[in-house]
């Protein structure tokens, strides 16, 4: 186990200087980064609103699987679809081109607070993420 270890951290340090090597811009690494998704979760478990905070893994034809977690420190996965998207209708108007509106269903576990790993839970709902933020 040590020695698969030991070769994959020498592969990715070959890696790191063979991409050090070529010119590095930042604004092309930051354009390259997905975007944060807001939104809202109503558990179906514990029949509570959640805060969901997720970026977009996969999208294929209008539907999406994203990764994330919610505010009751849970990982979660949510498969989502497109409802509405005001920059693709052609709104150009700042702060509304942000709206971009999605409806899903999410599955979440436990607690990425290390401390209560223990009391990880299982949980379940419905999301509706509504900003997405790119930087």
């Amino acid at each position: 186990m040590k020695k698969v270890i030991l070769a994959l951290v020498m592969v990715l340090a070959l890696m790191g200087v063979a991409m050090a090597q070529e010119s590095i811009n930042v604004g092309d690494l930051v354009q390259k980064l997905p975007g944060l998704k807001q939104g809202a979760g109503f558990s179906l478990i514990e029949n509570e609103v959640n805060y969901l905070t997720t970026i977009e893994l996969v999208n294929f034809k209008g539907f999406a699987l994203e990764g994330g977690y919610n505010s009751k420190d849970k990982i979660v996965a949510v498969i989502s679809a497109d409802l509405i998207n005001l920059k693709k209708l052609g709104c150009t108007v700042p702060i509304l081109d942000l709206i971009d509106l999605r409806i899903g269903v999410y599955g979440g576990y436990g607690s990425i607070n290390s401390q209560e790993i223990d009391n990880s839970e299982w949980d379940a709902g419905l999301s509706l993420t509504a900003i997405s933020v790119k930087f």
